[in-house]
């Protein structure tokens, strides 16, 4: 098996991960339209439900690193395997939950499943695709994330109108049946992996904890003080199996990633503006439904119409943005990119009581045109700084740190929210929400600037 035959077939396994990105965000999205159905159904409360999304996210965030490192050893055809499989078991046990943990078990195994297919996406997609193409499969694959992003809440609205909440897992089962007939189909010839190094139990358990840890001590910040037996204890236990981690791989023998890679500049400093443009992003989208229902008073379907403009405009820029940084390089497009965002969260500083519906959907239209220019080119960098037989240890790292960016901001941002509210003395409900908006808002502002700062200092690598 030769690397032109892969090429030659590119679009055949590019439908086997595409199927998996489009999946992962259809029922993420879905499902955030279901909760109050869900938790009304099962008789359960507002934090029992979050859950169901909480034990996903931390299970992604956990175990796509690991699963990275997993994949570089074991193959893509493994990975798409397993995923699908693992996320069609997860996906049955949703639809037959009768309680609230039952629902939540199956959500974790589901993510066992996503967090497989989701690590390696990019870099199968930048496996198949020559150099030349690279921006442009992977921005073809960011609009599936944007795809499935907009079909989410359409679909999942028509289904709880018509079909018991169920009904949003079962339309999984048709779509990973397929998915695992044309990994049967068209890996049959993909050629096998050429790294021999084992999989050493004791890092990757290390790593997973790690990460796990983190997320939850993020998420506790919250509802407990930050030197509570919760927040505290869990980032002591980070604390202590990074370092055990670290201890693993400085011994080349037991590796599970190789610190060496972080010695790339052009890879580590890549995935640092990314982490930095995610945690703007989710610190003030966060707050933005809260701001257009509880503020400006809309209905949750216009609310759910302002929110798709973002991943409409993600799904018109990213594609291109890949095929201009086939052709120009990186470094102008991600710079650009997070300046649109820094404008387009600086337009969050007059959001008020009467803002117009325009000047909303313009300052969304702005950050989503910005995150479409940035996504796509700053991952076909990352991408394409590391050596062939770390793609899909590399793409593991990519989507943690999109993950983990995402959650250090909600929790960031959710935090300072509720600090400033409760020391800013302002009667007025709409002033008391407007004030720490705004402070929130100038953190994303700083997150998207920093990260366009990194972007501008890079190479102008075109392939």
């Amino acid at each position: 098996m030769t690397q032109t035959f892969v090429q030659a077939h590119r679009y055949r396994f590019f439908t086997i991960a595409a199927i998996g990105t489009f999946m992962g965000t259809l029922d993420g999205s879905i499902l955030n339209v279901a909760l109050p159905t869900i938790a009304a159904d099962l008789n359960c409360r507002i934090d029992q439900v979050a859950w169901v999304v909480m034990a996903y996210s931390a299970t992604l965030v956990a175990l796509m690193m690991v699963f990275g490192a997993w994949v570089q050893r074991r193959g893509y055809p493994f990975a798409y395997k397993f995923g699908y499989a693992a996320f069609l078991a997860g996906s049955v046990i949703c639809v037959l939950s009768s309680d609230i943990n039952m629902l939540i078990a199956g959500r974790v195994v589901q993510a066992v499943g996503a967090a497989m297919f989701q690590a390696v996406g990019i870099g199968l997609v930048t496996e198949v695709f020559p150099p030349e193409e690279r921006g442009k499969g992977i921005g073809t694959m960011t609009m599936m994330v944007s795809a499935g992003l907009m079909a989410g809440p359409p679909i999942g609205g028509f289904l709880l109108q018509y079909f018991p909440w169920q009904s949003i897992f079962v339309i999984n089962l048709p779509i990973g049946i397929l998915a695992l007939v044309l990994c049967q189909l068209f890996f049959r010839r993909f050629p096998e992996p050429t790294s021999t190094a084992k999989m050493h139990l004791a890092g990757a358990a290390a790593l997973a904890t790690a990460l796990l840890t983190a997320m939850l001590g993020l998420s506790f910040i919250d509802e407990y003080p930050l030197m509570s037996l919760q927040v505290g204890g869990s980032w002591m236990l980070m604390i202590v199996a990074t370092a055990m981690f670290i201890r693993w791989e400085a011994q080349p023998q037991r590796a599970l990633i190789g610190l060496d890679i972080f010695h790339n500049a052009e890879f580590s400093l890549r995935l640092v503006a990314s982490l930095l443009m995610f945690i703007g992003l989710a610190g003030s989208l966060i707050l933005l439904p809260f701001f257009l229902q509880d503020v400006k008073g809309l209905s949750p379907q216009t609310m759910g119409l302002y929110l798709m403009i973002l991943p409409v405009t993600m799904f018109l820029t990213s594609r291109l943005a890949g095929r201009l940084s086939d052709q120009f390089g990186y470094r102008i497009l991600t710079t650009v990119g997070l300046l649109l965002v820094s404008v387009g969260f600086s337009l969050f500083q007059w959001f008020e009581l009467a803002t117009q519906p325009w000047y909303i959907a313009s300052s969304l239209a702005l950050i989503g045109f910005g995150i479409g220019l940035f996504g796509t080119p700053n991952n076909s960098a990352v991408m394409g700084s590391i050596a062939p037989q770390q793609r899909a240890t590399a793409s593991g790292i990519v989507s943690t740190t999109r993950n983990l960016g995402m959650a250090i901001g909600i929790a960031v941002a959710t935090g300072l929210f509720a600090f400033l509210q409760n020391r800013i003395p302002i009667s007025d409900g709409v002033e008391a929400f407007l004030t720490p908006f705004h402070q929130v808002a100038l953190l994303s502002i700083a997150a998207a600037f920093a990260g366009a700062v990194i972007s501008l200092t890079r190479r102008n690598r075109t392939v």
